[in-house]
């Protein structure tokens, strides 16, 4: 056991309790001194360490050598924190939302006092992806990244290709499995995808991007015409996060994306995750592990208590790419499914941009940019219109030649 490095624990929810599983299997739980919790009526079995409310303690920990920082409140978090790295601690966060609004300011902080900050439960929960994209790629330029970042969707479109329920039903089914939150909206809006898009980002490009310069659109619209469109062609709908680059121009976004079974992520289904990252040496990797869970995400966490026991940092090797544009007008293709009361008029979009791929009108593939998507993103709600992305070029002109030989099936 190291000695010299003691642990205080922020929380002690779902990750936290498998974060403490690990620490009791191998030994190390006396390395624990407190755990601080919001709610003390709250019964916490099987726990040595002090249990505190926040109210009784300070943020900064002089007593302790390690943070631990797993609760749900970005604001409460940043406090956490930012004030330890301030004395220079070693912190380890699983918060994506505090991490990708703050990621600049938090690094700075921690050069500045010579701490350490670690982060991978934070990201794609048991897919250690940013130690692969520290490590592995520190010296190899990444042309994209992409992958399904988010569990909690990811089940849910499971269950509707699967067993043809509504998407309240998923959602309902997703809660009681405790792989969505009560207010599901950061999850199926495709906001916690867009926070660990931004993180995973920064170590890929060397680019710290705010989460406001990026469009994510999530999965509330899908409907079942969509499914079953989607599944009479032999394609899934999958949440894809997605960071490019082209002639150092940096595109980012989170869509609903329509993907074919060559595409290694069309088989990563319910709560698990996948990461694909491609480059030129090393061409197309794969990694897929489960994205959510008690067990999965506290071996992480704990992952990078051993990291911080080797003094293990982040080198953030690629960070301040002062050359990379974060562009929003290059074009991809998408698929606009109409309500039965929409009329392809309502729409300001030229007609030229789009395809009609059904006999009935309410189907049609377009070229859009971001800038164009964002234009429009209020119309789309207002109308009833769902939005999906088409993976490539390739699938985009299959699904086009298909429909022109009467061979893509719609509903």
């Amino acid at each position: 056991m190291s000695k010299n490095k003691t642990i205080k624990t922020y929380g002690f929810g779902v990750v936290a309790q498998g974060f403490h599983n690990y620490l009791v299997v191998n030994n190390e739980e006396e390395r624990l001194r407190t755990v601080i919790i919001k709610n003390p009526t709250k019964v916490r079995k099987n726990i040595n360490a002090i249990i505190e409310t926040t109210n009784e303690n300070t943020i900064r920990d002089k007593d302790v050598d390690v943070i631990v920082e797993l609760i749900s409140s970005s604001e409460e978090a940043y406090g956490i924190v930012a004030e330890n790295l301030e004395i220079g601690k070693k912190v380890i966060s699983a918060n994506k939302k505090l991490i990708a609004e703050n990621l600049e300011e938090l690094i700075n902080i921690e050069k500045e006092n010579e701490a350490i900050f670690l982060y991978e439960g934070a990201v794609c929960g048991s897919i250690p992806i940013i130690r692969v994209l520290n490590d592995l790629y520190a010296n190899e330029e990444i042309n994209e990244v992409k992958g399904i970042f988010n569990g909690s969707s990811n089940y849910i479109l499971s269950q509707l290709f699967t067993k043809g329920i509504s998407y309240n039903e998923a959602l309902i089914q997703a809660q009681k499995l405790g792989f969505a939150e009560a207010d599901p909206t950061s999850d199926v809006g495709g906001f916690d995808a867009l926070y660990k898009l931004i993180i995973i980002t920064a170590h890929a490009f060397g680019k710290v991007v705010k989460p406001y310069e990026v469009l994510n659109i999530g999965i509330q619209s899908i409907t079942k015409n969509d499914i079953a469109f989607a599944k009479q062609n032999n394609l899934k709908i999958k949440l894809i996060a997605k960071a490019s680059l082209k002639n150092d121009d940096l595109t980012l976004s989170v869509f609903p994306t329509l993907i074919d079974d060559d595409n290694e992520l069309y088989n990563v289904e319910n709560e698990y995750n996948g990461v694909l990252i491609d480059s030129d040496n090393i061409g197309q990797q794969f990694y897929k592990g489960k994205g959510a869970g008690s067990l999965p995400t506290g071996l992480v966490v704990y992952s990078d208590l051993k990291a911080i026991d080797s003094n293990y940092r982040y080198s953030y090797k690629k960070l301040n790419q002062e050359n990379l544009n974060l562009s929003s007008d290059v074009k991809g293709s998408f698929l606009l499914s109409l309500d039965e009361s929409t009329t392809i008029d309502q729409l300001d979009l030229p007609l030229s941009n789009l395809f009609t791929i059904d006999s009935e009108g309410k189907r049609f593939i377009v070229k859009l940019t971001i800038d164009e998507l964002i234009l429009n993103k209020y119309n789309f709600n207002k109308l009833n219109i769902s939005i999906i992305a088409i993976d490539d070029y390739k699938l985009t002109n299959k699904l086009i030649e298909a429909s022109l030989k009467n061979e893509v099936l719609t509903v």
